[in-house]
């Protein structure tokens, strides 16, 4: 499931189910990550191989609206804003691509022979770039304010990536100034646990993806339970006003009647409190 919107037109269907989500969404129980598209690094850690210091390749232009998911800057203007400053640095590859056989290959390429892979936002905060660059051993470079990652009770993310701020990023300078200031030992650092982490990225692996998965799923059968019993024993009522209760919770005794306007006007609430709240569940 991708998308706030998603929730809206399939609430009813989904409201009672366990929800594994990809992109941004209101309501989750686990968090997936993509599966990633080029091969995976096989060599060990070093930086001998890696002539470039950032590599991006991958659609340049993306929506041009004001994205739910990034306030500070239009999600989609991002990714041209970033080429605009990267495209004429000497040790930085960044180019436009659209999804095909050959671009893969040149992706692959370029991850395994880079010490660091920008991750921008887009049309949503993350993408299958970020997970191409676990598995490559190229440190990602987060740049995407909201983004929400797999796995976090087990992966610590500062250990396997740098986070920049959006507004920074932007600045003249300030990106690549910054990566040239990290050291070997600290590259070498992020790889290791980058080699660590890898195989929770790994869907064919039995002991990767899937298997962390159902870990994650498992974890959630206690509140499952939780909801059953209070569901149970919920008294049906018929309620003059709309009320929001049964979008924030599987309150599946009550009955309100939602009109699409008013749904929406609850998403932007539920939204802002959601960005400004220290708890994201």
């Amino acid at each position: 499931m991708s998308g706030p919107q998603c929730i809206v037109q399939g609430w009813d269907r989904v409201k009672n189910g366990v929800l594994l989500v990809s992109e941004f969404s209101l309501v989750k129980d686990v968090i997936l990550p993509y599966s990633h598209l080029i091969k995976t690094f096989d060599g060990d850690v070093g930086v001998e191989s890696r002539k470039s210091l950032v590599f991006f390749m991958g659609n340049r232009y993306r929506k041009e609206t004001l994205s739910l998911c990034e306030m500070s800057v239009h999600g989609g203007k991002i990714r041209d804003m970033l080429f605009q400053l990267l495209e004429k640095e000497e040790d930085v590859i960044i180019k436009h691509s659209a999804p095909s056989r050959e671009s893969r290959r040149a992706a692959s390429q370029g991850m395994h022979t880079s010490k660091f892979c920008l991750h921008p936002a887009g049309d949503t905060p993350s993408a299958c770039q970020l997970f191409d660059a676990i598995v490559s051993l190229c440190v990602p470079v987060i740049v995407s304010d909201y983004i929400e990652l797999p796995f976090e009770d087990v992966i610590e993310y500062r250990k396997i990536a740098v986070f920049v701020d959006t507004n920074s990023a932007v600045k003249p300078g300030y990106l690549v100034k910054s990566l040239r200031g990290v050291s070997t030992e600290r590259i070498l650092e992020f790889q290791q646990e980058l080699k660590k982490a890898k195989q929770y990225f790994e869907y064919e692996d039995v002991n990767g993806t899937v298997n962390e998965i159902w870990r994650q799923v498992s974890l959630k059968v206690p509140l499952i339970k939780l909801m059953i019993n209070r569901d149970r024993r919920l008294v049906k009522r018929d309620l003059p006003e709309p009320d929001c209760s049964c979008l924030c919770s599987n309150q599946s005794g009550i009955h309100t009647t939602l009109d699409a306007a008013f749904v929406n006007s609850l998403m932007i609430m539920e939204i802002s409190r959601y960005l400004n709240s220290p708890w994201k569940l």
